[in-house]
């Protein structure tokens, strides 16, 4: 299968939201849609675990075995580095408790409340990490199943816990509501790229159109999302991978080297942005905003991509062998 260069296109664009809105955050200006870059994770994390494992004959063991390489020594090193700093400058990190209990849960990829009763880990982007385990979890129990059923065990396994929580509320932030859809969404639309789905290129730019139209009309709007995400931000989500990817098939995107390279560092982009935010904004101020909001984006990029050429890529280098392209099927969904 070639390089699929509008997945890490479309990596380095929600890493990029995400970093924005929680920049905006620190400045108190009012930025939501920015936190829908983790719907657009969720639809590549379906989409490329579908297309990268169809038609092989993978054992769950050897599928969990390379998520962990890819998703575990950047997420562990940040969470314990974060715990440490925490609890030696307890003044510094006042919303970081780090008992070992909350600390050896958020490991582990445990959803569950925090010290202060919120369902974060102790580093918070990682409640998302905590779905993509569920997520890989029931993929990998559906390798299981003979290639003809997989695809329908994995679909009844993801509506099954995406829709539990509805009828049984103390589960709803506990994985179990809708945002497990939006991997469903994902796979679905492998499925049909490698059934030879080819809109074209015009329906390819419309799909693209209709998803960035779809942002700007709940951003005008100021849309109430909670309750409805996986259809007000999911929906423009798969719009968005659906148009990126069918575009590409159609030779029309280009080569645009400095966000393929920030691809490849949206991983490290989206763990450690946070940590360095907080930083510029205690040491800085917000207030400049001409000032800060450069200065945010740009250490945030250019710290997560020498994180991302000095560890995490030769740590994975290290762990797996010889590393495939990072825009192949294979890399994970962040």
């Amino acid at each position: 299968m070639p390089t699929l260069r509008s997945i890490q296109y479309l990596r380095a664009f929600a890493a990029l939201s995400v970093v924005l809105f929680h920049s905006l955050q620190w400045a108190r200006i009012d930025f939501d849609i920015g936190a829908a870059g983790v719907d657009v994770f969720f639809v590549i994390s379906g989409y490329v675990m579908w297309r990268s494992t169809e038609g092989q004959s993978l054992t769950p063991l050897e599928f969990l075995r390379r998520r962990v390489i890819r998703v575990v020594p950047l997420y562990w090193t940040a969470t314990l580095a974060l715990a440490v700093s925490a609890a030696a400058w307890p003044a510094r990190f006042p919303e970081i408790d780090p008992q070992p209990g909350h600390v050896l849960q958020s490991l582990a990829f445990l959803q569950h409340r925090n010290p202060q009763g919120l369902p974060f880990p102790v580093l918070a982007p990682g409640w998302t990490l905590n779905y993509e385990a569920a997520f890989y979890c029931l993929f990998a129990a559906s390798l299981l199943l003979p290639h003809s059923q997989r695809l329908t065990g994995l679909s009844f396994g993801l509506l099954a816990v995406g829709l539990y929580g509805f009828f049984h509320p103390p589960a709803y932030e506990m994985l179990a509501n809708p945002l497990m859809l939006e991997f469903l969404a994902g796979v679905l639309l492998g499925r049909a790229a490698s059934m030879g789905f080819r809109p074209g290129r015009e329906l390819s730019w419309a799909l693209l159109a209709a998803a960035l139209f779809w942002y700007g009309l709940l951003m005008a709007t100021r849309a109430e999302w909670d309750l409805w995400r996986p259809l007000f931000w999911g929906f423009p989500a798969l719009l968005l991978v659906a148009g990126l990817t069918s575009l590409e098939d159609t030779r029309a995107l280009p080569e645009i080297r400095p966000l393929r390279a920030l691809g490849d560092a949206s991983y490290s982009l989206y763990l450690l942005h946070p940590l360095i935010i907080g930083a510029v904004a205690v040491t800085l101020g917000t207030w400049r905003l001409w000032l800060f909001l450069p200065l945010a984006l740009g250490l945030s990029c250019g710290l997560a991509w020498l994180s991302w050429r000095g560890f995490e890529r030769p740590l994975t280098h290290w762990f797996k062998g010889p590393l495939p392209d990072p825009a192949s099927p294979d890399q994970s969904g962040r």
